[in-house]
């Protein structure tokens, strides 16, 4: 039923006890939303704690990003990309996890990268830090998405509160006065017409 209709609906027992259970209902209803909003709030917060390492995540990439640079202007580009050719790459999935309920989409790594056939333990040490800080970035990338689509469903369920707090609940309360008031002044009506019919 449309908020705009209880103005118009019949006072009566069956519409007062119909109002009360739409008016008890949407109370359990925003009351469930209040404890959901308090779960996903917690899990924002939680994710946040460990978002703290971007800082220095981006650290570690830069620096070995900047060790890779050098490596290539002392070796020569001819060399590096040689040797760059004897590292398999890594191999990334894309899955959905569940926060709370909540589908999230996020990277994993299906294999790691293989640098067994560089020989050269320079080489080895820059692929390997580079890789350390990218896997870091991969996750502190999954971290970022997951607070974006948490707090996306914060939001909404806000805007539902907020809206039940604010305009579903004093409107069910305002009916609910309404036609209680018509009741009692139609059962007070009939009984009066009851008493005096009866005394004559």
């Amino acid at each position: 039923m449309a908020l705009q209709e209880l103005a118009f609906l019949p006072a009566s027992r069956g519409t007062l006890q119909y109002l009360r259970r739409k008016l008890e209902l949407v109370k359990r209803g925003k009351d469930v939303l209040q404890m959901r909003r308090d779960q996903l709030a917690k899990e924002v917060l939680a994710i946040m704690d460990e978002l703290r390492k971007r800082p220095e995540a981006e650290k570690q990439f830069i620096e070995a990003a900047r060790y890779a640079a050098i490596m290539r202007m002392a070796r020569g580009e001819h060399e590096f990309r040689s040797m760059s050719s004897l590292v398999r790459p890594p191999k990334l999935t894309h899955i959905i996890v569940s926060y709370q309920g909540i589908p999230v989409p996020q990277i994993r790594i299906a294999e790691e990268p293989d640098w067994t056939r560089l020989a050269d333990p320079d080489y080895r040490r820059v692929i390997e830090n580079l890789w350390n800080a990218v896997k870091t970035m991969i996750d502190v990338a999954n971290k970022e998405v997951a607070v974006e689509k948490i707090s996306d469903q914060l939001l909404y369920i806000n805007r539902v509160v907020n809206s039940l707090e604010k305009n579903v609940i004093p409107q069910l309360e305002s009916a609910l006065r309404r036609v209680e008031e018509k009741v009692v002044d139609e059962e007070l009506e009939d009984f009066v017409r009851v008493k005096i019919l009866g005394g004559k």
